[in-house]
Parts: structure tokens; C-alpha cells; sequence
């Protein structure tokens, strides 16, 4: 195992990549040119790598070695419903009170990952924190798409967004946080279609 020092950054670098859709879907990820690009040795981009796969980022296969991870339709709806869920019993454990601000110089996909586990925070729940922040992670890529896909997302974050820092009742955050997880169910295919699709790079 590569020592902490290294690995982390490795880590971090890799998944943050996987994040912003550098890579199109299903290319295959070679370590040793990975190793070049970030200025480190194969071992940690392959600890990183294997545990990237671990938390079905990437996907690895004996013999065809490492690609990025195929979101299906399914698997989307599955991911928004459990985040759905989590973000639900976050939001009933917590007590009364704002959440912490979410920096607003930031990109949209980063405001509404930090406006989610925001949330999640208010809970105290570290298991509840950790599992938001790992669907999330996975999510965070179709986040750069909503702009194409639905309308008025920017508008659909910022009543989110006031609704929890105004400490406004749950039952109408739940109902905001409702509508913006079944919007995107709604368009799980066309999620998937476009993740399947794009060439790598950011929208």
C-alpha cells in the first residue's frame, strides 16, 4: 500500500477526473500513463484505482484492467431514490436550524453536492454524512449535464437552497427535495444516454 502522503492526492486527483467527466464513459484508464501525468509512481494510481473501483467509480477486469464506470439508466434511478431516502432521514433527525452556507463562487454541480451534504451534516449522523457524500461522488458527473437536460435548475437550487438556510419546515423541504430527485428520475434515460455519450470534458 502506498504510503498516505501519496496516496491521498493520488486519490483525490483520480477521482476528481472521474468527477468532471475527463474520461468518456467506459475508456480505459492506463495506469501507467496516469502514473506520468500526475507525477507519481503506478503503485499509488493503482491502490487508487482499485479503490475507485471499490466505490464503483471505475471497474476493473481481470485481463482488461481498469475502465470508467458504465452509469446505466437503472442504476441512476437507484442512486437518486437511496439518495432521496438518506437525504430524508437526515433532514428528520436533524434539529431545528439552518444548515452551514454553501459558498456561492463555486460551479453548480460542487453548490448542489455541498448544499446536499450540508444537509446531511445537520444530522450528526456520521454514517448518514458518509453515505451522502459517496452517492453524491458517483452522481456528481450527471450534475454537469441537468443544465441540458432540465430547465430552470439554477432557479430549482436556489429555492432549495433558501428553503434550508432560512430553516423553513421540513415538510416543505422535503417536498422541494422530492420534486428535484423525481425531476431526474424522470429523465433517467436521457441521463444515461448522455453519460454514455460524451466524449470526456465537461459540458
Amino acid at each position: 500500500m502506498s504510503p498516505a502522503h501519496v496516496f491521498e492526492p493520488t486519490y483525490e486527483a483520480i477521482k476528481r477526473r472521474l468527477m468532471t467527466g475527463e474520461w468518456a464513459s467506459g475508456t480505459r484508464i492506463e495506469a501507467a500513463r496516469l502514473a506520468d501525468d500526475l507525477g507519481v509512481s503506478v503503485t499509488p494510481v493503482r491502490d487508487s484505482l482499485y479503490r475507485l473501483n471499490g466505490e464503483r467509480m471505475v471497474d476493473f477486469t481481470p485481463g482488461e484492467g481498469f475502465h470508467v464506470h458504465r452509469l446505466t439508466e437503472t442504476e441512476f434511478r437507484d442512486l437518486l431514490e437511496l439518495h432521496l431516502i438518506l437525504l430524508l432521514a437526515a433532514l428528520a433527525t436533524a434539529p431545528k436550524g439552518s444548515a452551514a452556507s454553501v459558498p456561492a463562487d463555486q460551479p453548480y454541480p460542487d453548490r448542489v453536492a455541498d448544499l446536499f451534504l450540508a444537509i446531511a451534516e445537520r444530522s450528526s449522523n456520521s454514517e448518514i454524512v458518509a453515505s451522502i457524500a459517496a452517492i453524491g461522488d458517483r452522481l456528481q458527473l450527471s450534475r454537469h449535464f441537468d443544465a441540458m437536460i432540465l430547465a430552470d435548475v439554477e432557479a430549482e437550487y436556489r429555492r432549495i437552497e433558501a428553503a434550508v438556510a432560512d430553516a423553513e419546515p421540513q415538510a416543505q423541504i422535503r417536498n422541494l427535495l422530492l420534486g428535484y430527485h423525481e425531476r431526474r428520475a424522470h429523465e433517467a434515460a436521457s441521463y444515461a444516454r448522455t453519460l454514455a455519450g460524451h466524449p470526456g470534458g465537461q459540458p
